[in-house]
């Protein structure tokens, strides 16, 4: 009929279909009439609709008489707590597996109800829907009163085994079940299901697996991965879809085998899936010309591979091994930029002005042939003089082109003046044994900024490209400083002797001032801390609100299809671009604004989730190398302060310990406003961020990553002199934390930082 209704007088069944999937909570048969203006007496055909839709499968009935659309979770349901976010925002799943894409569940504690809950709780939770996949949820109770999933490894105990949690401050005592189907012996690592109490017995869990024992190589990450329910085993139809699979022909593609590319990556790299190139023009400036993998022809929307890696969201980077995205088949074979091998490729040619301007760009997919795989040290070495471009089968004027492009883009960097933190990255060497050896701290060198100002060009022209297509982009955001956050830093920069006015709108070049002023100082580590903890969080996002860190009004990321799952969107957004009109089998596939939406929310999480992991995993293996050190007195740096203790820095940072604030001289300690110092209200003893101290290892626990300390000396006093040590501390030793067995060693699973 011309206006929409069936015979029976009833809406179409498309009409109605449309009503309940947006629908912020399932609607009752009452609501839906209402929504559509039936009389009482449409109640009864409309019941038998409704119900002919849910035997179809079209819609699914939910408690209260209610409606919804197939996925759609109820509006009460039991939900389990997976993260807390740093502002507090916890993310949790539905308690019982649901159909569809896995929801997305936002729950903001509520501070009028009591106790917050924790990772690994159950509460009950009422439920609004805010598009596809994306629910924000309110606490209406928690229903157990401890986490139920825990993580730790088995001792020995009075009267049986019990467990050593892995959390953090974790003290309670749980006994293991000794009847448990799963065995396990004094010293494994195991994850538990803590058990429902018995009156006022302690508590007890159950041994739901075993990871093997502690100490064996491997354990901390197999605990990472357990731990932060990374999954790191491809379905079998994930696999089976990469047999047959190989390189495309010419057909459709711009030909640049002829063009010499080059990969520039980590000696231990395995998989290269950028490429670059540049060349001078005649009249200033230069052609630049970056090679990304061609994922998109291989990984096809909805297909079983595409289904694992929007699953995963990305690649984990962990000391000692990597879980790829995707398929070895595809991540370390035909998607990655091997020397002398044909390849397919998204390219990108841009021609920059000796000032960096961009002036043009255009998107093309090729085949290309990379002519060198080069690693950073030896392009590094190459521009200090130190060796030849033949010695590593370079060609002097790949070298000179490239170097004299980044001078350019370089240029254009420091003119728009991003934020520049200084900040070392910490990587664990192992020996052959799989044993953490040393942890070093490396600055970036010049031949990786290079690559990361290649990389960065190259995702701002996706952004414009896809804005000025008006097609949809997932753009990378960074969000400007929560203003409270900031705060602080007033305080800070004051008591280092530097400024930053109250009240003003902050841009990077403001906390650029505060770095400058304390480099190559005893502070600046300290100071470009506590200005990367006042920034805002990057994330995935449909909307542009820009990237505040890099100074960028427009940025996504483009260049790591291999690793990113939101730069496989953003490839396949592009092809659709080029695609002028036709509809490609490996473009974004029709996927609707808010299922984007969604995925950027997802994404976003999990690559929290990869980060969280290799920082435990880190803060591990640091603890292993501090395992012999109990006894010992250590030096160390204040890098903050609670109500409960300060954190130290240890082995020039190397690993952290905590200080509890009972083992510091008695006294009433205060925290400032700013939270960067504590004082004693009666002796003046004053702890603050950047002071320097002298601890007791007094237990460390590999396991948890934590190292108890114990207070010698430090801080100041009252008059601000520095506070001497106690005398008759035992050890006495200062104890570096970055040393260790004197076995070869390699550095291994290292991510690529290239982009904001």
């Amino acid at each position: 009929m011309s206006d929409g209704s069936s015979p029976d007088g009833l809406p179409e069944d498309s009409a109605i279909l449309e009503f309940i999937d947006g629908c912020d909570a399932p609607p009752s048969v009452k609501e839906v009439a209402r929504a559509f203006s039936l009389p009482q007496e449409a109640r009864a055909p409309l019941r038998r609709r409704l119900r002919a839709l849910a035997e179809q499968g079209r819609i699914a009935k939910q408690p209260g008489r209610r409606v919804a659309a197939p996925d759609q979770m109820p509006e009460v349901m039991v939900l389990i707590v997976r993260k807390i976010d740093r502002d507090g925002t916890m993310l949790a799943v539905p308690a019982i597996e649901t159909a569809g894409p896995a929801p997305s569940v936002r729950l903001m504690p509520d501070k009028r109800k009591g106790r917050a809950a924790r990772v690994g709780q159950q509460v009950l939770a009422r439920l609004r829907r805010i598009s596809g996949a994306r629910y924000e949820g309110r606490i209406m109770r928690i229903l157990d009163s401890a986490p139920r999933r825990l993580f730790g490894t088995v001792v020995a105990g009075r009267g049986g085994l019990i467990l050593q949690q892995a959390d953090r401050g974790a003290r309670d005592t749980i006994t293991l079940e000794r009847d448990g189907d799963m065995p396990a012996a004094e010293g494994d690592l195991v994850e538990a299901e803590l058990l429902p109490r018995r009156g006022y017995l302690g508590k007890t869990a159950r041994i739901i697996d075993n990871l093997g024992p502690a100490d064996a190589p491997g354990a901390f990450s197999a605990l990472a991965l357990a731990e932060f329910d990374i999954p790191h085993v491809f379905p079998d139809a994930a696999i089976a879809e990469t047999d047959g699979m190989k390189v495309p022909g010419l057909r459709g593609r711009t030909d640049l085998r002829d063009r010499p590319f080059v990969t520039i990556d980590g000696a231990d790299a395995r998989d290269f899936d950028d490429a670059v190139h540049a060349k001078p023009l005649e009249n200033g400036g230069w052609r630049i010309s970056v090679a990304i993998a061609d994922v998109a022809h291989y990984v096809r929307p909805g297909s079983a591979l595409d289904t694992e890696a929007r699953h995963r969201g990305n690649s984990v980077y962990l000391p000692d091994r990597v879980v790829p995205m995707l398929p070895e088949a595809l991540s370390n074979d035909l998607c990655s930029l091997r020397p002398k091998e044909p390849r397919a490729a998204m390219v990108v040619e841009m021609v920059v002005d000796d000032a960096g301007n961009m002036l043009e760009f255009v998107f093309m997919r090729a085949v290309i042939r990379s002519a060198a795989r080069l690693t950073y040290d030896q392009v590094q070495a190459w521009h200090d003089g130190t060796m030849q471009a033949d010695e590593f089968g370079a060609g002097e004027a790949w070298l000179r082109n490239l170097f004299g492009a980044w001078q350019a883009l370089d240029t254009a960097r420091q003119a728009r003046e991003p934020l520049a933190l200084n900040l070392k990255e910490r990587r664990v060497l192992l020996d052959d044994d799989g044993v953490p050896a040393e942890i070093i701290q490396r600055a970036q060198s010049g031949s990786q900024r290079l690559i990361e100002d290649y990389m960065i060009a190259a995702n701002v022209a996706a952004a414009q490209a896809l804005i000025r297509a008006r097609r949809p982009c997932v753009f990378r955001v960074h969000d400007r400083p929560d203003p409270e956050r900031a705060d602080g830093l007033h305080d800070l920069a004051s008591a280092v002797g530097a400024k930053l006015a109250r009240g003003q709108v902050l841009r990077p070049h403001h906390f650029n001032t505060i770095l400058a002023h304390v480099a190559g100082t005893p502070d600046e580590k300290m100071i470009n801390e506590a200005v990367l903890r006042s920034q805002a969080k990057a994330i995935y996002s449909t909307d542009n609100i820009g990237h505040f860190g890099l100074a960028l009004r427009d940025y996504a990321h483009f260049t790591s299809p291999i690793r990113r799952y939101s730069d496989l969107l953003v490839h396949r957004a592009l092809i659709d671009m080029l695609a002028a009109g036709s509809a490609p089998r490996d473009g974004l596939g029709g996927l609707a604004a808010p299922d984007l939406v969604d995925v950027c929310a997802q994404i976003s999480e999990t690559e929290s989730r990869a980060a969280a992991a290799e920082r435990r995993t880190i803060d591990r293996f640091a603890a292993a190398l501090f395992a012999g050190q109990a006894g010992n007195v250590v030096d160390g740096v204040v890098s903050g302060v609670t109500g409960s203790g300060a954190f130290i820095s240890l082995g020039d940072g190397a690993a952290d310990g905590f200080l509890p604030i009972r083992s510091l001289p008695d006294d009433y300690y205060v925290i400032d406003d700013a939270g960067m110092r504590m004082r004693g209200r009666h002796h003046g003893l004053s702890v603050a961020v950047g002071d320097k101290m002298d601890v007791l290892v007094v237990e460390v626990t590999p396991i948890s990553g934590g190292i108890l300390l114990a207070y010698v000396g430090g801080g100041t006093d009252g008059g601000g002199a520095r506070r001497r040590g106690k005398s008759g501390a035992k050890g006495g030793g200062k104890h570096n934390a970055t040393k260790g067995p004197g076995k070869k060693r390699r550095a291994k699973g290292q991510r690529k930082r290239r982009t904001g």
